[in-house]
């Protein structure tokens, strides 16, 4: 089938209210009870037509053999969280545990923050989840807390992002912390490109952020899904890669999938890590720990042409880590031929090209040109929620 112009296209689905009450700062629930896990959340087979290139920036969606593997742009259950304030005293955290940990007083290095890996000095008044992150060096770090039209870049290598559109207010993160709301209409962050935000300057990239999905059908979709996310500002020419999640309902048969992909300059089909959930397990109004890397210096030993095609993409939900095993080639560069080079677009966040845009909250988005290890994954998420990562994923992933 032709995807219709994803600058118009609209669900026709009617969207989920956002949940009110403890659901705004919950972290992941179970899946509803009264929702039946689908059997299969796999794509369909065979490929689609390119849209017309003369239009609006559009994609189409073909699936490969395996799972996963999605096209990207076109050329043309857990306990109650216990919310802790925002420090205006120096704190750090113990860099394996996550758990808040006396500093010396203000006379005394005021703000610094030690720990393995790495450490960084960082504002007195940075709370004790944005020192954790700190710790870590990202290239970038965006709190994703500001009003105003600028919002500053926490690791002091200066990219700040601006601002676009409108509909944007404050909520809570489940430690307490701000972040953002998006109208899902026209309201994103703006980034200048850098070599730090591409995949081939240290052949590694980690990308992580806290995503409060308000409806489960996004109204602002191309039908099946949104981009959050990404650097692939205007397709073609200088795509580099993207965040994505479906809509519950989709004709892809992939209800709320949360992905990570990578593209060709050129744009057309890319090579993604999915974290397909069970259906009914991603809720309106809960928070999730999505985080994605990128490497190509490494494969899984069953990737195919990797001398060609080198790298692997892999991807974790609230700490859990997808199961490249269970999806065949999905999950390789090679799985699209696709050999990253670095461009000119923005990174983005609320969308990738305002083409389709998110409606619902993001907090604490960090850019890395390294990869973190799984036990710092666990530790910001433990950071954030007080929770260890529970659940596990095959071809289908559950908490």
């Amino acid at each position: 089938m032709t995807e219709s112009s994803l600058s118009t296209a609209t669900s026709a689905s009617t969207p989920t209210s956002p949940s009110s009450g403890p659901a705004a700062v919950s972290v992941a629930p179970g899946p509803n009870a009264t929702t039946a896990p689908e059997t299969s959340a796999g794509p369909m087979s065979g490929s689609e037509p390119m849209p017309n290139p003369s239009a609006l920036p559009t994609r189409s969606d073909c699936a490969s053999p395996s799972d996963g593997g999605l096209p990207g742009p076109s050329e043309g259950a857990e306990p109650s969280v216990h919310p802790s304030p925002v420090v205006t005293s120096p704190l750090a955290l113990d860099a394996g545990t996550g758990d808040a940990v006396p500093t010396p007083s203000d006379s005394d290095a005021a703000g610094q923050a030690t720990g393995e890996p790495g450490s960084t000095s960082v504002p007195g008044t940075a709370s004790p989840y944005a020192q954790l992150v700190l710790q870590d060096v990202p290239v970038a770090f965006w709190e994703m807390r500001e009003l105003g039209d600028a919002e500053p870049d926490l690791s002091g290598n200066g990219h700040v992002g601006n601002y676009r559109g409108g509909g944007r207010t404050s909520v809570s993160l489940p430690n307490g912390d701000d972040g953002l709301s998006f109208n899902g209409e026209d309201a994103y962050l703006q980034v200048d490109s850098s070599p730090v935000f591409s995949i081939p300057t240290t052949g590694n990239l980690t990308w992580e952020a806290w995503l409060r999905p308000d409806v489960l059908q996004f109204p602002n979709s191309n039908g099946d899904y949104i981009d959050w996310m990404g650097k692939c500002e205007e397709y073609s020419g200088s795509c580099e890669w993207e965040a994505r999640l479906y809509n519950a309902d989709n004709d892809q048969d992939r209800c709320s999938r949360i992905s990570a992909y990578a593209f060709n300059p050129s744009a057309g089909l890319g090579s993604a890590a999915d974290w397909q959930p069970e259906c009914g397990l991603i809720q309106a109004g809960s928070w999730y720990h999505v985080v994605a890397e990128y490497t190509l210096q490494d494969a899984p030993a069953d990737c195919d042409n990797t001398d060609s095609y080198p790298g692997s993409i892999e991807i974790w939900v609230n700490g859990v880590r997808w199961d490249h095993g269970s999806h065949g080639q999905t999950g390789c560069m090679s799985q699209y031929e696709v050999v990253p080079k670095a461009g000119d677009s923005s990174v983005t966040i609320g969308t990738m090209a305002r083409d389709t845009w998110f409606q619902g909250a993001i907090g604490k988005v960090a850019i890395y040109d390294d990869l973190l290890s799984e036990d710092r994954i666990t530790a910001h998420y433990r950071a954030m929620t007080g929770l260890e990562p529970s659940g596990s994923c095959d071809d289908q992933c559950s908490f």
